[in-house]
Parts: C-alpha cells; structure tokens; sequence
C-alpha cells in the first residue's frame, strides 16, 4: 500500500473516518498540519528511535503516530498522505513500523552535462524526492553552471543558477528534511575549465592533450579550486561537500609520471584528498565526501582517508557482484564510512536501459546493507552526448533507488528477480507522477537497444554513434558496424520502438511527459536508420528527405521540450551534432 514499501505493515478491514478531511495532500500542507497532533492524530515521542523511523497505528478512535521528533512525524506524514490519497477519508485501520535500511538516502542529478535544469524544475524533483523518503540532495557541477563571484567572467554572458538560487534551494531541501549537499569536481572532470588559454598550465597534459586533471603539484591549482569553495559553499547549510576526485585520468601522466612511479598513485591521491579535506574543514567547517575509483586498486589506501571523510563506492553497469562486494569488505575492514552508488543509466541510450539499472539498484542495494554502507546514492549523469535524454526515463529509477535505499527487503534468491519491487515502483511513478499506466510501455522502449547486434559498456549503439560523422562505423574499442551490423537489426530496432509508440498513441497522458518520451524514440528511430547508412556508406535520395525532416522536427521539439524546463545554455550541443547529421545527409544526395 504505502511505497517505498514499509518493513512492517499490517491492514484490518475496519475503518477510521477522518473528523478533519480534505482533498489537499501537498506534502507540507499535511505535515504542518499534523506534526503537533489534531483532531485526528496523536503524535507520541519515544527517544529510542532513529531519525526516520516511525510508527504509525489506525484505530477506532484515531491515528498514533510514532517517532523520535520531527524527522520522524515527516516520514510518517509522508506515509500517511499515501493512504490519505488512495482512501480519501475512510482510512483503512492498520499498524505500521518502519525504519530505514541506510541512514543516508541520497540522489545526486548532473547539472553540467550539458542540461542545466531551472529552480521550477528542481523543486518539483524535490518534491518527488521528499515523497520517496531521500534525505540528501546533491547538483553536480564540473563546468561553468554556476555564477561564481570568484570567476564571474565565464557566465556573464547567460543563465545559470547563483547564490541565491542556492540559498533558497537548501531552504526548500531544509523544510522537507533532505540535506543539500554541494558538489564540485575538484580533480578530474575539469576538462572545459582546462580547456581555456588561462588554465592550461594547471592540466595534466600537454599543449595538445587535455585529460581533464588539474595538477595537484601546483599551490596555483589549489588556489584555482578554492575560487569554486569560497564562491559556492557558503550557500549551503550542510556540513559536507562533495568533492569528486573520481575519473582524474592524468593521474600518473605526464606532469604526474615521474612523482608516482616514486610514491604510487594511491599516494599522491591522498595526498590532494588530505589537503582539500584539510583546508574545507579549516576554512568552510565541512567534512568531504569522494568518489572512491581512484583507490579501488588499493585497498589498503582506504585505512588512510582523512578522518570523517566518506568514500563514495560507484558501478552503473553490469558490475559482477564479487567486485563491488569486495570493495564493500574493503572498506569497511578499514572503518572508512562510504556510501554505495548505483546509476539510473539514462545517459546516452536515449531511453535508458531498464535491465542494466534494475540489476544495479537490487545489487547496491544488498551489498552495501550487508557490508555496513552508511549511505545509498542514486546518481542521475548526464555524460557528453549532450543530454539528450529527458526525465521523464528517470521516475521509475528514482522510485525503484527509493525503495532499495529505505528497505532492500529479503535477498535476491538464486533467480528470482525482485519483480515485486519493479512493479511497485512503477504503480508509484504511474500513479503518482504520469498520472497514466505507461511505465511497463517505458520499460520495454528502455529494452530497444537487446535488438541491435552487439551490446556494449556503459551505452547503446543507437545512443553513441548519433554524435558520429556518418563516415565512422567504430564505436571506440567497443563495436564496429563493419564487423557487427547489419540493416537487419536495426529494421527490427525500428519496428519495435514504432511498435510501441502505436501502444502509447492510446493512451491519454500529460502531455509534456509523452512528448518526451517521443522524442527520444523518434531519436533511437533516427539513429537506427543511420546505422544502416554508416553500414552501407549510401541511401535513396527519397529516404534521405525523409530523415532530413525527422532530423528537423526533432530538432524543433528538442528546443522546445528543453526551454521548457532548462536555462537554454548547453542545448546547442546536441543540437550542433544533429545539423552535422543533416549536412551530411544533404551532401549525399
């Protein structure tokens, strides 16, 4: 009944009339009215619970709530509003107890690459989030989406959230008890900042080469990342930052070389970690969180982090379960306090891939509750293609990550995948969020790329070569279409996403979320028939003209759908790519 799905609930036939009903289930509207008992409602104190767990027991006579204080009352709120929306007035009697599996449920959405979503549309994920009971909050930020005061000169010519968008972002989060949490990358993942004349002494590289490291050897570079702390940490409550460090792909290259080889990469590591987490916690009073994959090759390093820092343990893919168990035991034979962090996978595949991320939340999920993680992070990338994928891929991961994160629920048994878990997430987001039974149609379009010829890391085929000149048919190390493809596939590729869309053509729903999701079918529609002209170097003239106009709608609807939500820096990155696809059409005819 109540999602995420309770550790404990029990429901009578009989009924408790609500004396004090009406229809507004606004989540702070409820709370406010409920948190020092009514009419209604009785809330009872008890001490010896945790932040969020809570009671909740329906009788004749009324509705006891449970907790240790206000955190609690809000989730128990949150819980009762549930009820509240399928049963309206008439509440079934019931006896709920519930407790969280990690003490930090955690969702972290890109804002760099390369959307960057408006305060509007953060609050309404928020709200979502609050619904889903997460309690911490992060926007990742490796690019210029932030107006710095340090750096002012590299967003004055646009849009973008500053200070006081921060400012009242962490209100908004405060009021509903989720922490915001800054994030800023701090080693790797500064490839656009390095890329300007200004900072290129600062990267690890060279004049052609840019492995989007800063040099951690340079007191310059210390000073250049503290122009991002002192610009964007003072506008946030928390007492953590997130610091990146993940992906520093100079590490123990060119300027780094000579200096690992004689103290080993894990050291050098450690020692920017140790001085970053130093000065924040002198200058900003914060502790740091960091992505752990530069230290996942030596475990022994993990004994070694500053004290209070918490290593953040990712894999998005089809991680195999030894591996990120071991890292799990790693960590936690060294104490270091980590969370686990699985992916939505989203990021370019157009729609998603629905079986990747189902297996990764489940096996976070498990893993980290067995190992001791203090902390379960849902993380929602965007990567270089441009973005391209809208959100409405991102309700069901969310709800699905709410659910591991609040209660992982008995372990996967041989087989049995935790199919009770998918389908109550998907009657949350249906029910809740599409307002519209179309999440199993979103499944399967997320399911689109089983049919194209190889299946590769981290992305489709359809979601990858898109940013290609039609004359490239290699997809990194990954795939080449000259050895794999053939038009057979990506005929079945099209058929199968036309397919449902004509499913989804008979349903009635919000119109913003189906436009959507059209979008990024006629998308994956669009790169398949590329395919087959990267496979076969030429086309009719006729199909030609028909892939110029889908090229140009979409490159309508894209500019749309994305003012509608997003500042309207960093559309004309996918969008550039798209004209490439066209003049290329065009040159062929």
């Amino acid at each position: 009944m109540i999602f995420p799905k309770p550790k404990s609930e029990k429901y009578y036939e009989e009924k408790y009339t609500l004396k004090s009903y009406g229809d507004n289930t606004d989540i702070m509207y409820l709370y406010n009215k409920y948190k020092f008992g009514n009419v209604d409602l009785n809330v009872i104190l008890n001490k010896s619970y945790t932040d969020d767990e809570y009671s909740i027991c329906i009788d004749k006579d009324c509705i006891k709530i449970t907790a240790a204080g206000d955190c609690g009352v809000f989730r128990a709120v949150s819980s009762l509003k549930q009820l509240i929306k399928e049963y309206g007035k008439d509440l079934p009697q019931c006896e709920i107890k519930d407790d969280p599996d990690f003490k930090k449920r955690s969702y972290m959405l890109d804002i760099s690459r390369c959307r960057m979503p408006k305060v509007d549309t953060i609050t309404k994920l928020i709200d979502l989030l609050d619904d889903l009971k997460y309690n911490e909050f992060q926007l990742y930020m490796e690019s210029f989406v932030f107006k710095y005061d340090t750096l002012p000169e590299y967003t004055k010519d646009f849009d973008c959230l500053g200070p006081e968008d921060i400012k009242y972002l962490d209100k908004y989060c405060s009021d509903r008890f989720i922490e915001l949490v800054p994030n800023q990358a701090s080693f790797g993942h500064l490839k656009n900042w390095l890329e300007l004349d200004e900072f290129k002494h600062l990267r690890v590289g060279d004049e052609d080469t840019n492995t989007a490291t800063i040099n951690p050897l340079l007191e310059e570079s210390f000073e250049f990342v503290d122009k991002f702390y002192s610009a964007l940490l003072p506008n946030f409550t928390s007492g953590y930052v997130n610091i990146g460090l993940d992906e520093a792909g100079g590490l123990g290259k060119y300027q780094l070389e000579e200096i690992c080889k004689e103290k080993g990469k894990e050291n050098v590591f450690l020692d920017w970690l140790h001085k970053l987490s130093d000065h924040i916690a002198k200058k900003y009073n914060k502790k740091v969180q960091f992505w752990a994959d530069m230290l996942y090759d030596y475990p022994e390093a993990y004994g070694r982090v500053p004290e209070g820092a918490v290593a953040l343990n990712w894999g998005y893919d089809l991680i195999k379960s030894a591996m990120m168990e071991k890292r799990c035991v790693d960590l936690q034979a060294k104490g270091t306090p980590y969370y686990i962090c699985p992916g939505n996978c989203t990021w370019i595949s157009f729609t998603g891939r629905f079986d990747v991320m189902n297996f990764n939340v489940r096996t976070c999920g498990e893993i980290g509750r067995k190992y001791g993680a203090i902390g379960y992070m849902m993380t929602d990338w965007g990567c270089g293609e441009g973005h391209y994928h809208f959100p409405v891929w991102s309700i069901v991961p969310c709800a699905l990550g709410a659910q591991y994160a609040w209660n992982v629920g008995e372990e996967q048994n041989g087989e049995r995948i935790k199919f009770d878990y998918v389908r109550a997430a998907q009657k949350y987001a249906d029910e809740n969020v599409y307002n519209a039974k179309i999440s199993w149609h979103l499944e399967r379009l997320q399911q689109y790329y089983l049919l194209e010829p190889e299946r590769v890391h981290g992305r489709t085929i359809c979601g990858y070569t898109i940013r290609l000149p039609l004359s490239e048919t290699k997809g990194l190390e990954l795939f080449d279409l000259k050895v794999c493809g053939d038009d057979f596939y990506f005929d079945n590729v099209i058929y199968y996403v036309q397919k449902i869309l004509g499913e989804l053509d008979k349903i009635d729903f919000d119109e913003k979320w189906k436009r959507q999701i059209y979008i990024n079918a006629r998308m994956v529609i669009l790169s398949a028939e590329l395919c087959k002209i990267r496979i076969n170097q030429k086309a009719e003239s006729s199909k030609i003209n028909e892939l110029v106009a889908l090229i140009d709608d979409i490159y309508d609807e894209y500019t749309y759908l994305w003012d509608l939500d997003n500042y309207a820096k960093g559309k004309e990155h996918f969008l550039d790519q798209l004209t490439d696809r066209k003049n290329e059409l065009l040159s062929m005819k």
